[in-house]
């Protein structure tokens, strides 16, 4: 699976999170067309990436424990100076550093 097909599958995911709509981890597999250990090991990235997901075992489907925003993508060089951007990210920081310009 290419990067970007498991960043499709992350929002994927993200989408069926925020709508409270996953079912049970096996139900998610058959929605992703993947295995139950891929949606597990897919899970465990996500919350590496910082997200707050727990399994709420009364609406049966996986949730945030608080709102976020799952966003990967390019914005123009002007836009993202403007943006004032606060808080850390757990994921991408040693990407960023190793693959910036040095100043």
């Amino acid at each position: 699976m290419t990067l970007l097909e498991k960043l499709q599958q992350i929002e994927r995911v993200d989408a069926l999170i925020r709508r409270k709509s996953t079912g049970s981890p096996r139900d998610l597999a058959k929605r992703l067309d993947a295995s139950e250990r891929c949606t597990y090991d897919l899970i465990k990235i996500m919350k590496q990436m910082g997200a707050p997901i727990y399994f709420c075992s009364q609406r049966n489907s996986y949730c945030y424990e608080e709102d976020v925003v799952f966003s990967i993508g390019f914005i123009p060089k002007q836009a993202a100076q403007r943006q004032v951007v606060g808080g850390k990210t757990y994921f991408f920081f040693s990407l960023q550093n190793f693959c910036s310009e040095t100043p």
